[in-house]
């Protein structure tokens, strides 16, 4: 049985598990779909979040799971990925991953151990509402931000504050959640809510209600000094358009660090596109 022992020592790499690394704990955008710009507000979006709360938020797209698990479903793989990364607090397994994997046309947020299955249908609520309607039309960088936001809103403020899982409503309005996103922007980012709340002003030039920000970043944050961007402001009707300068918080030190030995129990949900 010597031979058939060291058959298997020799073998076992050949389908041992593999997954990507993380290049940060916040954002690893191995599939290239955001821009630098988008990648950095994400990063101090997510640091601000663990800054203030103490959860483990990651976001990791991939154009493909097959590469490291071809013959697994996408809930295992994320399952597995979750645990071997170790995301969240290993006491409170409050950690949160949205993975992304654009050449599959699949999503998933897996939630660690720590929230009940109850909080599974607010994730599935959270994919359709959110991520899918931009991912269908390969918007890519729209459905991750404004996915993430109503993970932050629906999910993780919720469950830091003690709140348990809202019960379904499939009637739930688009003011409701529009709500529930303000609510989070005031506790963790309050610069998001003068974005939000742009859109219910009305334009000093014309008096319509058309307004929008975008905002883009000029010099990148770095972890001994701060960034700089621009919020611009703009109205649909006629030529109104504002420019304002903003600084970018220097990068968390904990965003390039490691993740806190969470694990997850397969919770969560996924969506396809």
């Amino acid at each position: 049985m010597r031979w058939f022992a060291v058959f298997l020592f020799l073998a076992t790499p050949l389908w041992a598990q593999s997954y990507p690394d993380y290049e940060r704990t916040t954002i690893t955008d191995s599939a290239d779909l955001l821009t630098d710009a988008e990648e950095a507000a994400l990063d101090a979006r997510l640091s601000g979040l663990r800054a203030d709360t103490g959860i483990e938020f990651a976001v990791l797209t991939l154009p493909s799971q097959i590469p490291y698990a071809p013959d697994e479903t996408l809930e295992s793989f994320a399952t597995g990925l979750f645990n071997h990364w170790g995301i969240g607090d290993a006491t409170r397994n409050d950690g949160i991953l949205v993975m992304v994997l654009s050449e599959d046309r699949a999503m998933r947020i897996e939630l660690g151990a720590g929230y009940g299955r109850d909080w599974d249908r607010v994730a599935a609520d959270v994919i359709n509402r959110s991520f899918l309607p931009a991912f269908s039309n390969d918007d890519y960088a729209t459905g991750i931000t404004d996915g993430v936001e109503d993970v932050i809103a629906s999910i993780a403020l919720p469950f830091s504050g003690g709140s348990e899982a809202p019960v379904s409503d499939d009637t739930i309005s688009t003011w409701m959640v529009v709500v529930s996103l303000i609510g989070g922007f005031l506790i963790v980012a309050r610069r998001f809510i003068g974005d939000l709340m742009t859109r219910l002003r009305r334009c000093p030039n014309c008096g319509s209600r058309a307004l929008s920000r975008t905002r883009k970043t000029l010099r990148k944050a770095t972890k001994t000094s701060e960034g700089a961007g621009e919020a611009i402001t703009r109205c649909s009707q006629c030529s109104y358009r504002d420019v304002r300068r903003f600084t970018v918080s220097r990068v968390s030190s904990s965003s390039g660090g490691s993740f806190g030995g969470g694990r997850s129990g397969g919770g969560g949900a996924s969506g396809r596109w």
